[in-house]
């Protein structure tokens, strides 16, 4: 669940219960330890691979993560990445290892906790009537074991309602590295462009804030998708092996979504059928390595995409985006985290990029607009706590991003820009278990606390 909320209410509350937690916490720094039995000029014959402690997830799922067949003799660096590929599945709230000698034959043990990856989805997020968030569904992230992605999902915001697919099949059961994803999104939206007004005394003292909408194109959606990761893929080694991605809209308006005042609004909607088929290629380098909530290494990713009109109202177009993170682990205690993202469209207003607090905390949906946008990340993140039962993590960060119809002048102009800290608790053995709380402040008129749970 998730709630924001725009007022001081409660805050002094609060404050003193994550007071009193932090200091207590502050004299814990437990970290999951993983036992290496090699040394980096050690090599080893494994005759035999046995999975334990695996309840739910397939001991294929697991083997085929590892660099090495059964028989082989390997080096502690093929082990070490077999781990982390291991790891990077994300079903485990724990992975550990052994290697023992029964009758002469080297035994490797993988002890694989699984996370309960099966969870009700329920969200509550509300600040006021033109800010929330409503969805109910399920999802599993270990469909029957098979670390297939299921989830279905109704979802509300002012924006408008849809029903949401999404099944995946992940690599493990497909060809090499392939991976091959599908779904569909049907419902209700208005896309929307808004620019924040703040209206000040003499004082210079904040008596009004108005959020004046610069574009409202309300339509009835109906889109089918699929992704084809390629199968040439390598985790630690780059090579060209770009996704395909493949995409059918159709967008048909719908006046009858727009409220009272939106409708007198001096903006202009045109009352036509889009049809697109959007045909995408995407490529990534680098690998980021997952423990739990934790972090460590690097990616480039970016994408082309080509919209094609199909019918004489529809405007074909192109859309380029490009996303770097970096992270890095320095101890059990310190990890920092930095992330990056800007796009660039051809597209008419109503398909050019709208942004919100996805990308700028604080903001609402909307504030970043225009053929092109960037924003970033950079945060320390503290972990005080992390066991297979409770992890606890601290963060302070900087967040900030701009919309822009010129992409010169997309970084000379003052960004949207939001400062905080957030609280992360956990259960990782039970990702359900899991509650957030965030503090930020993005100027006058945002949101400033944020509850997720």
């Amino acid at each position: 669940m998730t709630f924001l909320f725009n007022h001081r209410q409660g805050i002094l509350c609060v404050r003193k219960m994550f007071l009193s937690f932090f200091l207590w916490a502050f004299t814990f720094s437990l970290h999951a330890q993983q036992t290496s039995l090699l040394t980096d000029t050690d090599t080893v014959s494994i005759h035999k691979v046995e999975v334990k402690r695996n309840w739910m997830t397939w001991d294929l799922i697991v083997k085929n993560e590892l660099t090495f067949q059964e028989g082989e003799t390997i080096t502690k660096k093929q082990l070490d990445t077999s781990i982390k590929r291991i790891w990077n599945i994300g079903n485990f709230a724990d992975v550990k290892y052994d290697i023992t000698n029964v009758n002469g034959e080297n035994i490797l043990t993988i002890q694989a906790l699984d996370a309960v990856k099966f969870y009700p989805l329920i969200v509550l997020d509300h600040s006021s009537e033109d800010d929330y968030r409503y969805q109910l569904g399920v999802a599993d992230e270990n469909f029957l074991g098979s670390n297939s992605y299921f989830r279905l999902s109704w979802d509300k915001q002012p924006v408008g309602t849809s029903w949401n697919f999404d099944f995946t099949l992940p690599r493990q059961l497909m060809y090499k590295n392939m991976y091959l994803r599908f779904g569909f999104v049907t419902g209700k939206e208005v896309r929307r462009q808004l620019e924040r007004e703040v209206i000040r005394d003499e004082n210079n003292q904040v008596v009004e804030v108005n959020y004046i909408p610069q574009l409202l194109a309300p339509f009835d959606k109906m889109e089918v998708y699929t992704k084809i990761g390629n199968p040439w893929h390598k985790d630690y080694e780059y090579r060209f092996s770009p996704d395909l991605d493949l995409r059918y809209s159709r967008h048909r308006s719908n006046l009858g979504l727009l409220e009272g005042e939106e409708q007198i609004a001096p903006i202009t909607v045109r009352d036509i059928q889009n049809d697109y088929l959007t045909i995408g290629l995407s490529e990534q380098y680098g690998m980021i390595d997952s423990q739990r909530h934790r972090r460590n290494g690097y990616r480039l990713s970016g994408s082309i995409a080509t919209s094609i009109g199909l019918n004489s109202y529809t405007k074909s177009f192109q859309t380029y985006t490009l996303n770097a993170e970096y992270h890095k682990v320095y101890n059990k205690l310190l990890q920092l985290s930095f992330w990056g993202r800007t796009g660039y469209t051809t597209a008419e207003p109503m398909y050019q990029f709208s942004k919100g607090a996805s990308d700028v905390l604080g903001i609402r949906f909307g504030e970043l607009y225009g053929k092109s946008f960037y924003s970033a990340y950079a945060g320390a993140h503290f972990t005080w706590i992390n066991k297979n039962w409770l992890a606890v993590e601290n963060a302070y960060f900087l967040n900030w991003g701009n919309g822009s119809e010129d992409p010169i002048s997309l970084f000379g102009e003052k960004p949207k820009m939001s400062i905080g800290t957030s609280f992360v608790f956990q259960v990782p053995v039970a990702p359900l278990l899991y509650a957030k709380v965030t503090f930020m402040y993005a100027g006058a008129g945002t949101e400033w606390f944020k509850f997720q749970m």
